[in-house]
């Protein structure tokens, strides 16, 4: 995690909101109804499409923000957010918004909260579902995490659903850091990501407690939820200043994977603060051996920049699409090459840009791209109160859209006195 001066580089926004959150007592132990294993639906979907669908508004004097979704087996879409709820105490919590029906209408179904520290659930939520059953959870149990902060520290939680996001139980602490602060030096963690693999929960998150890096991405592995194994390195140049940040991954085709992260200080054509770079590996456990460096994602002259977010369908080619989100463009970045470096080309798309979006491809339908969007740095300085929304797009359609207008047509709303720089 960094701070972010520009309002469109925008890492800064949650760190911000989540301490201005009081600190309490511990939030009460929810009991729950009996365990729920989701089941595959025999109904084929056809999600609709959706144009700024407005999933939830945030309560007065707070924000919806770095929202995080999971699509269930039983075709449920779950959608979270920092912000925008808080525990029975008074501390901030993660509210959790549920749709049956592909995303046309909501509601909110219940608060993760800080049931350990008495701090809180300050930012950056994850989510995640079991297709398999591990550590004494059945399969269809929905794992989810985030920070949990105060001026004591930080400490990324384990939590799970039994029920289908209807109540939460602790499971375990992932790993712990110093007190919410960017500054080089300091110890925070931040911004956890989840999957499923190889029979392990995998956590990968920011981690600042090396002394040789000011900030690296690493992860840790659970066989069974409760006992995390040693941390181990993703992403750490060897630049100790060097800060990147913001773990996402998908997989491809070819049986490869691609990890997604921003750089401050990365390669930038002048208009990126924190240029996106991605790494590609054979196992999501090896990038730092197979793929240490990264690659600057560049399309004819267009960066994306800060809090990225990658998702792959096969729609598009033999190859399929990736799709790549950050928080500097309403558009989105894709590529039909498994991210050969000039594969890359931006697309309009109609979706707000906002910090850290989400991006997903829902299950058995290749052709609809989801953008899921919630605040944007400095809505809560300039008094902009924006909702959490989806977009559903035609994915085919988008990947051949006419090129947009040049970069610097583009970026001149944000930045007028920019010159030809930007077309490079």
């Amino acid at each position: 995690m960094q701070c972010k001066p520009c309002q469109h580089s925008t890492q800064a926004m949650a760190l911000r909101s989540a301490l201005l959150a009081s600190l309490g007592a511990v939030a009460t132990l929810a009991q729950g109804p009996a365990d729920y294993i989701a089941e595959p639906s025999s109904e084929p979907r056809d999600f609709p499409y959706l144009n700024n669908q407005t999933v939830a508004y945030p309560p007065e004097g707070q924000q919806l923000s770095y929202p995080r979704y999971v699509e269930l087996l039983d075709g449920t879409i779950l959608f979270t957010t920092a912000g925008g709820a808080t525990g029975p105490d008074g501390l901030p919590a993660f509210p959790v918004f549920s749709s049956s029906d592909g995303g046309a209408s909501w509601e909110q179904i219940s608060n993760i909260t800080d049931q350990v520290n008495g701090w809180g659930m300050g930012a950056q939520p994850a989510l995640m579902e079991l297709t398999e059953s591990l550590g004494g959870y059945d399969e269809g149990t929905i794992l989810a995490s985030g920070n949990s902060w105060s001026r004591n520290g930080t400490r990324i939680d384990l939590y799970a659903s039994k029920d289908k996001a209807q109540t939460w139980e602790f499971v375990s602490h992932i790993a712990e850091g110093g007190p919410p602060n960017t500054t080089n030096g300091a110890t925070p963690i931040w911004e956890p990501y989840l999957m499923l693999y190889n029979h392990e929960v995998v956590a990968f998150y920011s981690d600042q407690r090396d002394p040789a890096h000011g900030q690296k991405l690493a992860h840790q592995c659970s066989h069974d939820l409760h006992h995390w194994g040693p941390v181990v390195n993703d992403v750490a140049y060897p630049t100790y200043a060097d800060r990147p940040g913001m773990t996402v991954i998908t997989q491809l085709p070819n049986g490869k994977w691609m990890f997604v992260h921003e750089y401050p200080g990365g390669y930038s054509l002048g208009l990126a603060r924190y240029p996106v770079f991605y790494h590609i590996a054979n196992s999501p456990l090896t990038f730092y051996e197979d793929d240490p460096h990264g690659t600057p994602l560049l399309a004819q002259g267009f960066q994306p920049s800060s809090s990225p977010f990658v998702v792959w369908s096969p729609q598009g080619g033999d190859n399929g699409t990736i799709i790549v989100s950050d928080a500097d463009h309403s558009g989105v970045f894709v590529n039909t090459m498994l991210g050969d470096p000039t594969g890359w080309r931006y697309k309009l798309t109609g979706a707000r840009d906002a910090y850290s979006r989400a991006l997903a491809i829902w299950n058995g339908q290749p052709n609809k791209l989801a953008i899921i969007s919630g605040a944007a740095y400095g809505d809560s300085q300039n008094n902009i109160t924006n909702p959490l929304t989806l977009n559903v797009l035609n994915l085919e359609e988008l990947i051949w859209q006419n090129p947009p207008p040049d970069p610097v047509t583009v970026l001149s709303v944000y930045y007028p006195d920019l010159g030809n720089t930007g077309n490079q």
